[in-house]
């Protein structure tokens, strides 16, 4: 995978945490306390500017439950967005 595949992934993940977090009505701020994971964490996953370092599957699992939704479903938005870019 290159650096821009990798790139893409990432920016793709983020939507799909920004858009299940709209879904469910629930500020980033709101989201990160749930969850445990850090403000600056969530922020850069949701923006796509997270690098694989900054969170792994840790992070997905705990941001799916802070949601309230199984981490399969978060991934299953996450592999839609993967399909709309081409990847």
């Amino acid at each position: 995978m290159t650096a821009e595949d990798n790139q893409k992934h990432v920016e793709c993940f983020g939507k799909a945490v920004a858009q299940m977090r709209e879904l469910r009505k629930i500020s980033r701020e709101q989201l990160a306390k749930k969850s445990g994971v850090k403000l600056p964490v969530l922020t850069s996953i949701e923006d796509g500017t997270a690098d694989g370092m900054s969170f792994g599957l840790d992070e997905i699992c705990r941001l799916s439950k802070g949601m309230g939704i199984t981490a399969q479903r978060l991934m299953m938005a996450y592999e839609n967005f993967l399909d709309e870019a081409g990847l």
